[in-house]
Formats: structure tokens, C-alpha cells, sequence
């Protein structure tokens, strides 16, 4: 597979071309002068991607920008450039359009009208499907301080089970976080991790290293480190501690938003990133009103944390406790080079600890994880001894048996046509990620799971449409092995669930296939929901085809 790493703004985010094989005849395109499909959003999901890329074989070829949700779904409802709008260059050249896009977040219904009246002139309708199951991990450094040439690690109780410590057979720390626990971390209620709470919550057994003489009447800070974009990841984060949260006094997280909770009078980030939502120009409704932003953020090009004007530092001072205010960071990757990077507080002892949310498939396990980082184990009030880590089979646990919209819950097969209780429609994009707004009180799996969904279009170009149509089916159309088997696919070995079968097939039958299926009179495919060549017969005739295409579609 095809690096191309380019520094968006201050943070050092990569590009991937998904798929590395030279123009062949069957390639995707031409798709603004370029024979690839061009994809961009979310950061979260960009290893999975990364290794899909790999596995499917030529002729396909499939550019991405992981600009973080919130920017991929700007992209997916414009025909016009939006990364330069956003401060973001474009290392493959300039992308007027995108074929897909990605985000944790839903679409929402204003965004939807937004896409009629940008691109529905040409003829295309919007489609929001979700393909991966995404558990968010809290993420954590073992090594939290350096002093005297000594490295010190958390310790984690030696008599939990391997299920809480390992995913797949490897070690992924399993430090045990309670809901009080980590509610209290994330609100900045517990500023150290020598806190009792903590030592209580592992056994009663300290979490500091065993030659660190200082643990006790020092410990260590706990530093939060949160996303600096419009972040789905983030939206996942804030459902679950909305849900999870609400019987904890002083607790800050009120909805789940695609920005942590923020007051517009706090820092500025806007000269890092334009479209920030930790900024007073922005529209973005944050989780909660009352400030969690600190005026820093770590920068990946430099491996240092730098400032913004206004607000109060994240970093506390040498020695102190932490301050409960997040540290920020562009996108996924730049979460985790934050977290994994060496201690860098204090002069004899200098210290790390910080802890965030990201992606289950950056954790060290993971095929394409950063070895540095841990995963904390969470549980349920209901089931206090029962303990989670990010697999992807915990994240389809989590999932459980939530019916798709207008589905038999067994089967996924056509049902309930104008009817579903949920008033859930499969020809309303919204309906697709509305029903799973429930995964926040799911009660089994991992308590912080979430959907990762793929935003495309009905009608594509005749060169780009077997390739958009392969990729999707890969997880939901014939279901492949090496994608979706639940101990040795891709997507179990990067910590991603895949969808129950039953989802599979209303995926598959709504949008791969002119489906026969009938519900209450209706036949699906008649509803015209599946994807289909521009210019051709049926749904996708006489549509107009885009500024500088030459082909109809998308």
C-alpha cells in the first residue's frame, strides 16, 4: 500500500491511497483527472481502511483524506473544493467531489437538505449505511515516568483473567476503570492516578510501579487528551458518558456532539484548524456548556504541545495534580502520538499520564496499533465483576440484536414497510443510524461502542460503480472471510466489530441489489435505493452529469 504523508495545518495527519496497483483498464475514474475513487472523513476507522486497501485486489484503487467526520460529510453534500475551506491541502490534487466519505456522527436532517440542494440538482440521492461496528477505546501509556534513568509502568493486578487483559492473545494493559471511575476522570474529579478510587478499582493493589518511591506522596497527573476537529469519534465518546454519567454530581457531558464540552469563551483554536469547533465562529453545539478546553495541543510535525490564545494550559505545573481540562490533537493519529509520547513534565521526575479516546483499532493489539498504547477495562453498574475490553467481539455484543429499519430482527429480510414502530424507514438516510441511537445503554459488550457509517450515492459513474459496489460487499454483499470472520478476519484482528448477518442482508438487499424482497405490498428494489450506473435505464437515467465529468454519476 501507497503512503503519502502530508502535514494538514499543524498536525501531521497521512493520506492513503487504498489499494496499490498502476493504472490498469477497469480502473475507477477518471474522477477530477485522477483513476481512483476519492473518499474522505473520518481518522477513526483510517487503519481498517488502510488494511482493506490491501486485500482488495486490482484493478481498484481508493484515495482518502482522513480529514475527521465532520469534514467527510461536508465533502460527501458539496460538488465544490471543501478541504481548503477547512485549511486542509490535498496531497492528491484538487478534489471537487468525493465518491464516499466516513463518519462515526450521523448525518443530520439540516446536512440532508444540504445535499439535495447541492447535489440532488444532478440527479443523485444521498445513502448512510453503517459498515463498521467501532468500540472507543480509553487509551493509556504504561510508562508514566522517567526518573533517574528509570522508566516507571503501571502495574495492573496479576491475578485478573486473561479475558480482561489480552484481546487475541496479546497484552493490551486491561487497567480497570468503573463507570464511577471514569466518569469522575473525564468530568475532572480524579486529577491523579494514585487516586484510592483507582487502587480500589484494580484489587487494591496500586497501579504505580513497585520501585517508584514517590507514588504515593506524588503519583502521577492524569492528563485528558481529546480531538481538536469535528470528531465522530468524539461523538461516540460524549453519547456514552451523556448516558453513562448522569447520576454523577458535577457531571459536564449533557448530548453527544461531535465537540467535547466547551464554552465559546474559552480558547481559540481557529488558527490551528479553521473549522474547529472550539471557536467562537463555530455552529457546532458542544456537549455540554461548561468549559473542558485547555489553550494547547499537541503538534505531530514537532512532538510538542503549543498554545492558543485564551483559556487556562491543560499541562499542569511540575509536581501538580491534573487539570482536568483537555489536551487537544488533529485527528486520530495525533491522539495517539500524543499519548505515546514520552514524559515530558517536571526536571528529576518528569512525568507522562495522559489518557483519552480513540479508535479501538489504534491499540496496541490491533494490526495496524501503535504498541504504546493500552486500553483501559470498563464494566457496567448492572454487571459490576463482568469486564470489557475494545474487541470486536465485545463491540458486536454491544451491538446485539437491534433490528435494521423495516427488517425482521432474525433475518434482516424486508419487513414492516410503513410500519415499524420506530417510524425507522429504509429510504430515509437518517433512519439507518437513528435506530442504533440506543448503543449508549446497550447492556452487554463494551459499554463505549459505536457505528462507523459509509456515506455514498445512488447513481456513480459506469468506470467507478463495480468498484464502489466490490468494496461494500466485501463486509456485506457475500460476506469474504478474510474480512469478517470473528477470529482471524481483518476486522476482528484490528478491533473493529462487523454487522450481525441479519444486517448484512438489509444492507446487501437495499443497496447492492435490485431486490425482489416484498413488505406490506412493496417491493424493495422498486423503492430505486440501490446503487446503479449514471445514464443507465431506470433510477440513474437522464441525470446530468457533474462540472468536468464526462461520464453522468458520481
Amino acid at each position: 500500500m501507497k503512503h503519502i504523508s502530508a502535514p494538514l495545518l499543524l498536525s501531521a495527519l497521512s493520506s492513503v491511497a487504498l489499494g496499490s496497483t498502476a493504472l490498469a483498464q477497469g480502473a475507477p475514474g477518471p474522477n477530477d483527472g485522477d483513476y481512483a475513487l476519492h473518499g474522505a472523513g473520518s481518522t477513526a476507522i483510517q487503519p481498517i481502511l488502510d488494511e482493506e486497501g490491501d486485500w482488495i485486489p486490482p484493478p481498484f484503487i481508493a484515495h482518502y483524506m482522513p480529514t475527521g467526520s465532520g469534514l467527510g460529510r461536508q465533502a460527501w453534500r458539496n460538488i465544490t473544493n471543501q478541504f481548503l475551506l477547512a485549511g486542509l491541502a490535498n496531497p492528491f490534487g484538487t478534489w471537487n467531489t468525493v465518491q464516499y466519505a466516513f463518519s462515526e456522527s450521523g448525518t443530520s436532517a439540516s446536512e440532508l437538505t444540504e445535499y439535495y440542494t447541492n447535489v440532488g440538482p444532478y440527479g443523485l440521492k444521498p445513502i448512510q449505511v453503517p459498515k463498521f461496528v467501532l468500540p472507543v477505546a480509553i487509551a493509556y501509556n504504561p510508562h508514566y515516568a522517567t526518573q533517574g534513568g528509570i522508566q516507571y509502568r503501571f502495574q495492573v493486578n496479576p491475578s485478573f483473567p486473561a479475558s480482561t487483559t489480552q484481546i487475541n492473545g496479546i497484552h493490551v494493559g486491561g487497567m480497570r476503570m468503573p463507570r464511577q471511575v471514569y466518569c469522575r476522570i473525564f468530568n475532572g474529579q480524579i486529577t491523579n492516578w494514585n487516586d484510592a478510587a483507582l487502587q480500589m478499582a484494580n484489587g487494591g493493589m496500586s497501579l504505580g510501579d513497585p520501585v517508584d518511591a514517590n507514588w504515593t506522596s506524588v503519583g502521577v497527573p492524569i492528563r485528558l487528551v481529546g480531538r481538536l476537529d469535528r470528531s465522530g469519534t468524539t461523538d461516540i465518546f460524549t453519547r456514552a458518558l451523556a448516558a453513562h454519567c448522569t447520576g454523577i454530581p458535577g457531571n459536564h457531558y449533557a448530548t453527544n456532539s461531535e465537540a467535547l464540552p466547551y464554552d465559546s469563551s474559552g480558547p481559540n483554536f481557529s488558527s490551528v484548524r479553521p473549522d474547529t469547533p472550539y471557536s467562537p465562529a463555530s455552529g457546532v453545539v458542544p456537549a455540554g456548556p461548561v468549559n473542558m478546553i485547555g489553550n494547547q495541543y499537541f503538534n505531530t510535525a514537532t512532538g510538542t504541545i503549543l498554545s492558543v490564545p485564551g483559556g487556562s494550559p491543560s499541562n499542569p505545573a511540575a509536581g501538580a495534580n491534573g487539570t482536568g481540562l483537555y489536551l487537544l490533537a488533529n485527528g486520530s493519529t495525533a491522539v495517539a502520538a500524543a499519548i505515546a509520547a514520552a514524559p515530558d513534565i517536571g526536571t528529576t521526575r518528569r512525568v507522562n499520564g495522559k489518557v483519552g479516546y480513540i479508535g479501538a483499532d489504534f491499540i496496541r493489539n490491533a494490526l495496524s496499533g501503535n504498541p504504546t498504547l493500552f486500553a483501559a477495562a470498563l464494566n457496567r453498574p448492572s454487571a459490576p465483576t463482568v469486564w470489557h475490553l475494545p474487541s470486536a467481539a465485545s463491540a458486536s455484543a454491544a451491538f446485539g440484536t437491534v433490528a435494521a429499519p423495516e427488517a425482521d430482527v432474525s433475518t434482516g429480510a424486508f419487513a414492516n414497510y410503513g410500519t415499524d414502530p420506530r417510524s425507522a424507514s429504509r429510504a430515509n438516510p437518517l433512519s439507518w443510524v437513528n435506530v442504533l441511537s440506543g448503543l449508549a445503554t446497550s447492556t452487554a459488550g463494551y459499554p463505549i461502542t459505536g457505528s462507523s457509517q459509509m456515506l455514498l450515492h445512488t447513481c456513480y459513474k459506469a468506470n467507478n460503480l463495480p468498484h464502489i459496489r466490490t468494496w461494500l460487499g466485501y463486509n456485506v454483499g457475500t460476506p469474504d472471510d478474510r474480512f469478517t470472520n470473528p477470529t482471524t478476519g481483518l476486522m476482528a484482528l484490528s478491533n473493529i466489530g462487523a454487522l450481525p448477518s441479519s444486517w448484512q442482508r438489509a444492507v446487501n438487499q437495499t443497496f447492492l441489489t435490485n431486490s425482489t424482497e416484498v413488505s406490506n405490498g412493496q417491493t424493495l428494489g422498486a423503492l430505486n435505493l440501490w446503487m446503479a450506473a449514471g445514464g443507465t435505464a431506470g433510477h440513474c437515467f437522464g441525470m446530468s452529469t457533474l462540472p468536468g465529468a464526462s461520464q453522468p454519476g458520481m
